[in-house]
């Protein structure tokens, strides 16, 4: 009986989405303890005797009752009076009266009858029951199902089981509202469900929402089983300024066990049709995923001209050591995101990575290959302002722990660096390194040494080498205080650490892949202020940093401060072309921290500040509210010496009984224009649910605004209809989720 209501629910189950199939009615009827003792004879046993579920009662089937005796006109039947129960491991039977026969297996119950077992209840009019061959035949039903996440329930005026499994509901309905509260109700005349094939066929099916009918199908098919279907998904519906207004609708194609596809036609009211196809395949070797976005008439731009956007992916190995990925993408034109894309992250793509990784991982080392390409995806971008081509890398990376304390590491690379109208060449990048690190209750450090060796053989048939040496030392005290007002602990933690790297002149070696990182408080404990191996600074240096943290007796962390400063005693000469030798004595001051004022408030904030000049290079600062997922607030300002100030914002906020408001704003204060901005509306209840969002951002060229507009519908228990507006609030407001799940 189990497995007949759960069949029910899984009629209103995404096709997309595997579903389990629920174990079969136990059908084996056993004596009393003993299984093994005539299975077609039964005893009745006392209300009070609570049986256990052990091995010796495993399929067993108890039935008990009030009183029961023989029929005296058919002794092979027993007459179960009062409140009986019929149990197994799988759930429950409880009903008034009851007639049970001991050569069919057969039990009939008149009257009202109940069945629970693990997240399901029904309940029936009349029942006839084959408890050995798991047939049944029910009257008017009425079941509900608690999956743990959504409490579903509804009627039918009959189901019947086969001994094949396969089961007929007459006139049955689904809902997760809950009663007397049919907020969405779907109805059929007839369902079928077949468990061998694992799909369900339907008659005549209604949904209504708030009692009015919103859709009709003559016919249905649905899974019930982990096995997937071909058939149309639930379309999606959006408004775009680039594109107009949009109607997506997909189609999911079962191809066999280990490959399907989907195929989604965008119908856009001022760009025409596109036609959305991925492709998916799993074989030995892992999963591959082709993407393919094609419009061959697009009426705002060129006449004639074939747009198009394709990915290919892949993850998986060989064994259990050796891994593949790849990610190779391809668009038609520079203007292909902008126009179809419905993001601002999206929209400013300007190269499209085109990556094949081969990984051979062991206890202590790992071995990998890669082909890294890239397609630049605006062609006003200069030939030599573009990445360079790796075809191929290969990167060896080995790390063993030799004694306590005492660590021996290898990184080493060969990779060739190919682009047009440039310096071309290999280069290879070896640093052996060896490391010793003590760490007690008030102190720590680390002693390492090591030495980087990379070789060039270049185009012009040039050799160039550089061999540098690398010292560093890292030492560190730990002080703490209880504080016993709270029993919080107060903690001052200074650290030291110092660099020396061999002065060398790199002016004369290539740059491929290397750039300036971004100086923060992390930046203060690295060996190389530079990305890549094209350029390895020469330091002489001492690092002086401060923390401080407050941790209550929880172990949460209520309060943390960092403030760090470099002392430079030697010039730094190793630089990028075309910028000129640092001589400053100390480097810019950085300084964080995060701070939990309660239960709700938070905040952080970080600064880089030039002691020579008295300025400031960059800064942030952040506060954030937190009540739950229903109530919060961000708050936050950026400010880049280079790269202009900036604010954002965002919100979300119940406004009234089972309405949300949500809200996200990046604004530029240089230029006084809106970088983004994203507002949204839900509506959410215990059964349903409607989201709505726009999204506004600035163009790739910064001239003018693009206006996205989002919807969705949710019935649950149903699959959603329209765009995941959730996912859309989510990128906008930090910490936003479903109000209600």
């Amino acid at each position: 009986m189990s497995q007949a209501i759960a069949c029910v629910a899984l009629l209103c189950s995404n096709p997309l989405h595997a579903q389990t199939q629920p174990p079969a009615l136990n059908s084996h009827c056993a004596t009393g303890a003993n299984p093994g003792a005539e299975s077609n004879k039964v005893s009745a046993v006392n209300e009070s005797d609570e049986p256990a579920w052990d091995e010796q009662l495993k399929d067993a089937v108890i039935l008990s009752a009030d009183s029961a005796n023989s029929d005296p006109a058919d002794p092979e039947q027993i007459l179960l009076n009062g409140t009986i129960s019929i149990r197994h491991e799988q759930g429950a039977i409880t009903a008034e009266n009851a007639r049970y026969d001991t050569r069919t297996d057969q039990a009939i119950i008149d009257g009202e009858m109940s069945y629970e077992s693990t997240g399901l209840r029904v309940s029936s009019a009349d029942a006839t029951l084959d408890v050995k061959k798991g047939t049944f035949e029910l009257g008017e039903s009425g079941y509900e199902l608690d999956n743990n996440e959504i409490v579903s329930r509804g009627r039918a005026q009959r189901i019947n089981r086969n001994e094949q499994g396969n089961l007929r509901l007459k006139d049955a309905t689904y809902t997760s509202c809950p009663e007397g509260d049919n907020g969405w109700l779907i109805s059929a005349d007839n369902i079928k469900l077949n468990p061998d094939t694992g799909i369900g066929t339907a008659k005549d099916i209604t949904l209504r929402f708030k009692d009015v009918p919103v859709f009709y199908a003559p016919f249905f098919s649905f899974p019930i089983s982990n096995q997937r279907k071909t058939g149309l998904l639930t379309p999606r519906f959006d408004q775009n300024d680039k594109t107009g207004l949009e109607y997506r609708q997909p189609f999911y194609w079962n191809i066999r066990p280990n490959a399907d596809a989907t195929f989604t036609v965008r119908a856009m009211s001022d760009r025409g049709l596109q036609l959305q196809t991925e492709l998916r395949r799993l074989n030995r070797i892992g999963l591959w995923t082709l993407n393919h976005e094609f419009i061959g008439n697009d009426n705002r731009y060129e006449p004639g001209v074939n747009r198009h956007y394709t990915r290919l992916r892949h993850a998986g190995g060989l064994s259990s050591r050796w891994t593949t990925s790849i990610d190779w993408n391809n668009v038609s034109d520079k203007d292909y995101f902008e126009d179809l894309g419905d993001t601002l992250k999206i929209a400013s793509i300007t190269h499209l990575e085109r990556r094949a990784d081969l990984t051979y991982t062991a206890p202590n080392y790992i071995f990998r290959t890669r082909l890294l390409s890239y397609q630049t995806v605006d062609d006003t971008i200069a030939p030599d302002q573009r990445p360079y081509q790796q075809l191929p890398q290969l990167t060896f990376n080995y790390n063993n722990s030799i004694s306590t304390g005492l660590t021996a590491s290898l990184d080493s690379e060969l990779v060739y660096f190919n682009r047009d109208n440039s310096v071309n060449g290999a280069r290879l990048d070896v640093k052996p390194r060896l490391e010793w690190s003590k760490r007690r209750t008030a102190w720590h450090s680390t002693v390492a040494g090591s030495i980087r060796h990379t070789h060039y053989d270049l185009n012009e048939l040039l050799s160039l080498s550089r061999t540098i040496p690398v010292f560093s030392a890292d030492a560190g005290m730990y002080f703490d205080r209880f504080h016993k007002p709270d029993g919080s602990l107060l903690t001052l933690e200074p650290r030291f650490y110092y660099l020396y790297t061999k002065r060398t002149d790199q002016d004369q070696l290539p740059v491929f892949d290397t750039g300036a990182l971004d100086f923060n408080f992390s930046q203060l404990f690295r060996e190389n202020r530079f990305s890549g191996a094209d350029r390895i600074n020469d330091a002489n240096q001492l690092t002086l940093a401060l923390s401080s943290r407050r941790i209550n007796r929880d172990g949460r962390e209520k309060f943390k401060a960092s403030v760090g400063q470099i002392l430079y005693f030697d010039d730094r000469t190793v630089t990028l072309p075309g910028d000129s030798t640092e001589t400053s004595s100390s480097s810019d001051v950085v300084a964080e921290l995060d701070l939990e004022i309660d239960q709700h408030w938070s905040g952080s904030t970080a600064l880089q500040w030039n002691p020579t000049s008295a300025t400031t290079e960059r800064s942030s600062a952040a506060i954030r509210y937190r009540d739950g997922t229903d109530r919060l607030f961000n708050i936050g300002h950026r400010f880049l010496r280079d790269d202009g100030e900036s604010i954002n914002a965002s919100f979300a906020w119940p406004i009234k009984d089972n309405w949300r408001i949500a809200a996200g704003w990046n604004y530029s204060l240089d230029d006084h224009v809106s970088i983004e901005s994203v507002l949204g509306v839900e509506y959410e209840d215990c059964c349903w649910a409607f989201r709505t969002a726009a999204r506004r951002y600035i163009t790739d060229d910064g001239q003018d605004h693009n206006t996205a507009y989002f919807f969705q519908l949710v019935l649950k228990g149903l699959a959603p209809v329209g765009q995941n507006v959730t996912e859309v609030l989510s990128e906008a407001v930090g910490g936003y989720t479903n109000g209600r799940r």
